[in-house]
């Protein structure tokens, strides 16, 4: 299998109506808000945390911060963790 990259597509066997992307995610915080990185197909975005944001998603902000904590790729400690109470 060739090296991923960003942007990266692959279609699944017998099934025409999923694929999967492989996109990049990283943490950030610029200033009061921590921002989540989601780069690949097509150009980059961000989610935060702040409810105040035009950008806030509760649950795509808790699910990416997971896949950065379980891959130890999330560098605010306990920071964020409001989104996982419901």
């Amino acid at each position: 299998m060739p090296k991923m990259k960003t942007g990266d597509v692959r279609l699944f066997e017998g099934k025409k109506r999923a694929l999967a992307v492989s996109i990049g995610l990283w943490a950030e915080k610029p200033g009061r808000q921590i921002h989540i990185h989601i780069s690949g197909h097509g150009g980059n975005t961000w989610v935060t945390n702040d409810p105040k944001s035009e950008r806030y998603h509760k649950t795509l902000f808790r699910n990416l911060r997971q896949i950065l904590l379980q891959n130890e790729r999330w560098p605010f400690g306990d920071e964020g963790d409001e989104t996982e109470a419901k």
